[in-house]
């Protein structure tokens, strides 16, 4: 880790880099090399890997999540005193944490990354979670898989943290015990509203924000804007396709004041078959390709 500070040292202090950097550290390090890589660092991370003690102890024994979480905390403390210095007479720290879990490593589901992940969010204000798909390569450890999870896997739960994040969402409303892992085939808001059809449709003119933005295809800028037009007049369809809300996917769910579904639009699965044609996921080839013959082009080879 030594190593790894001194090139950021000499990047801000010799090279003069004004940009971002993202420093990786261990639990293991002491708080005076915390404090030295916050110095030069945008971002700190520590990654967790694994969201349960189970996986961990079977493929990474030498990992403790408690370990991991008390180096979170001392990180946390040191961004928290650096905002509140305002004076900025201490050394500057970095303005952010973050960590990563693997995907398809271990026999984890999506409600175990996402339970893991709004514990980090709500008491370590962590930056970002970030999801990387496992890859298995040769003459790996008996212990790990051998295929690798849909990549797919990997997209809805970066969707579901970002519900999480800025919609308001909880865990338990994205998965449930039924449904411990996301649906492949359509987006987490979505399969949030199929499951929970006596919320809508939801009327543009007169629901609050926090409502406006469980519906599908509606995003947070857009029910921002839907919030200041209402206050002057009446919303309609033109006014939405002036604001290039995604109305394939609105309409089954919203009233306006000229719009309302027919029971016809309000059926789950006919819905879910618009937004989730058969599909399937292409398989990588890794036959070595045939060697490229080198073909002379004035004088040299390309």
């Amino acid at each position: 880790m030594e190593q790894v500070i001194l090139v950021a040292k000499t990047l801000r202090n010799t090279h003069h880099f004004k940009g971002y950097i993202h420093l990786k550290t261990i639990p293991e390090a002491s708080d005076e090399l915390i404090a030295e890589a916050g110095k030069y660092a945008d971002r700190i991370s520590i990654n967790i890997e694994l969201p349960r003690k189970e996986g961990l102890k079977h493929l990474a024994p030498e990992k403790n999540i408690s370990r991991t979480r008390e180096a979170m905390h001392r990180i946390g403390e040191k961004i928290a005193e650096n905002k509140a210095e305002k004076s900025r007479k201490k050394s500057p720290f970095a303005t952010g944490q973050s960590t990563q879990m693997i995907v398809g490593a271990d026999e984890s589901n999506d409600s175990h990354f996402l339970k893991r992940a709004g514990d980090l969010y709500g008491n370590f204000k962590l930056r970002r979670v970030y999801y990387s798909a496992f890859s298995p390569i040769p003459d790996a450890s008996v212990r790990l898989p051998l295929i690798a999870p849909p990549l797919v896997r990997e997209h809805r739960l970066y969707q579901a943290d970002w519900l999480m994040r800025f919609y308001g969402y909880a865990v338990d409303e994205i998965t449930t015990k039924e449904q411990p892992n996301l649906d492949l085939d359509i987006d987490p808001k979505l399969s949030w509203a199929l499951r929970n059809r006596h919320f809508f449709p939801i009327d543009l003119n007169r629901a609050s924000i926090e409502l406006l933005v469980r519906i599908p295809g509606l995003g947070v800028r857009n029910a921002k804007r839907i919030t200041t037009i209402r206050r002057h007049s009446h919303l309609r369809v033109a006014d939405l396709i002036k604001m290039r809300v995604n109305l394939k996917k609105c309409l089954p769910f919203m009233i306006t004041s000229d719009y309302q579904p027919s029971n016809v639009e309000l059926d789950s699965e006919k819905i879910r078959a618009i937004h989730a044609p058969p599909a399937q996921q292409l398989e990588l080839d890794l036959t070595p390709s045939p060697p490229i013959p080198k073909v002379e082009v004035l004088g040299g080879e390309f």
